[in-house]
């Protein structure tokens, strides 16, 4: 006599998923059957089983048969929605549209790509310009609390480059510093005329003053980092995102160009009032 409790049937009888797929299509069918009008949904068991695991996953812990349960309700009803939704045709939506173009866009680019050395090599020499450094300065700003022009006596400290404590000597203010401040960033906190004349400027030379709700602030450059490109060996891993980005995107555009010759278009043109 044949032992069932260790054949393959058994052992599959008592696989917890395939209960809860059958259980899928029992709730169905049952929903079906409350309906004037029989109609068949095809469950799909893969589907049910990447849920639950991945239910499993975001609880850290193995599922009750509740839960478990709860995930195979939702998948159902998920799909009847589905279904119903199809049927009344309300995927004729432009946002629904964008939605399935967008995840189409991501099939037809599923392939991981990775480049050669010489790819990367020449991805990166037509493509320098996107990875130079802007220049940028160590600067030292002061802020005088008063808005009037500075006293003849201070305008001349001023011009000699004169160090922060011996300036506010006699006038209330503060000294703070700027560290890796680039054209922009002078331009984006002060204006652009003012950001030029600083860049302009000698080092340990002050400029100013730009008058703000603070007071008048005067900026002088104690270093300066000058524009370059750094070395591949130093981006390698932001060169080879980019050149993976780039090639599929390019990649992408291909293949939806294949697709677009096998569709005729066709403009409707309105009606004419």
């Amino acid at each position: 006599m044949t032992d069932l409790s260790s054949s393959p049937w058994q052992k599959a009888l008592q696989e917890p998923t395939l209960h809860f797929v059958l259980v899928a299509v029992l709730v169905f069918a049952a929903y079906a059957l409350m309906n004037e009008e029989e109609a068949v949904l095809e469950l799909d068991g893969n589907e049910i089983q990447a849920r639950l695991f991945l239910a499993e996953l975001q609880a850290g812990q193995a599922l009750s048969e509740d839960q478990q349960q709860a995930v195979v309700n939702s998948y159902v009803e998920e799909q009847i929605l589905v279904a119903e939704a199809l049927e009344l045709e309300l995927d004729n939506d432009a946002r629904i549209h964008d939605i399935l173009a967008q995840k189409m866009r991501h099939v037809l680019s599923a392939d991981v790509i990775q480049p050669s050395d010489e790819e990367l090599d020449a991805f990166y020499r037509g493509n320098e310009e996107r990875y130079r450094r802007a220049a940028t300065l160590t600067l030292d700003e002061l802020i005088f609390n008063n808005r009037e022009p500075v006293a003849d006596a201070l305008l001349a400290l001023l011009n000699q480059g004169a160090e922060p404590n011996l300036l506010l000597q006699d006038t209330e203010g503060s000294v703070s510093g700027l560290a890796g401040a680039t054209h922009l960033d002078l331009a984006n906190i002060f204006s652009e005329d003012f950001a030029d004349q600083v860049f302009a400027a000698e080092n340990l030379s002050w400029v100013g003053p730009f008058v703000s709700n603070r007071g008048q602030h005067w900026l002088r450059i104690r270093t300066r980092r000058e524009a370059q490109t750094p070395p591949l060996e130093s981006i390698t891993e932001r060169v080879r995102l980019d050149w993976i980005a780039s090639e599929e995107e390019s990649r992408l555009q291909d293949e939806i160009n294949t697709l677009r010759q096998r569709y005729v278009i066709v403009i409707n043109e309105g009606e004419q009032e």
